[in-house]
């Protein structure tokens, strides 16, 4: 996989996109353009046609927000069936290696990820 030509998760999918359906109490979006395309989740969103199933979220969430799951012909994901835990740290965001995980933002987040990534001084 070539991660140099792969698009970002749309960070503006809660008000572009159109909610499909639910699964596991979240919302499933979907584009009007690529109905190929879900991302899946509410506060935590998981693009699932960007996401691998490498787990690095899974690892470094510390109120587990995502479970593994297969779809399609072996296709794992990480999926945020427990996405309401969510304390918008942004740690997930931070190591997905094909940024396909939008963290809701709340008063401060912007200014918690702009920390950690500058780190303390």
């Amino acid at each position: 996989m070539n991660l140099r030509y792969i698009v970002p998760i749309d960070k503006d999918f809660r008000n572009t996109w159109t909610k499909v359906s639910e699964h596991e109490g979240h919302t499933v979006w979907q584009t009007s353009t690529e109905a190929k395309t879900e991302i899946h989740g509410d506060i935590v969103g998981v693009d699932f046609s960007l996401c691998f199933g490498c787990a690095k979220c899974i690892t470094i969430c510390p109120t587990r927000v995502f479970t593994l799951i297969s779809v399609g012909n072996n296709h794992r994901v990480v999926d945020p069936i427990n996405d309401t835990e969510c304390i918008r740290c942004l740690a997930c965001e931070l190591v997905c290696p094909v940024e396909a995980i939008s963290i809701e933002r709340e008063g401060g987040s912007d200014d918690t990820l702009k920390s950690l990534l500058e780190g303390s001084h």
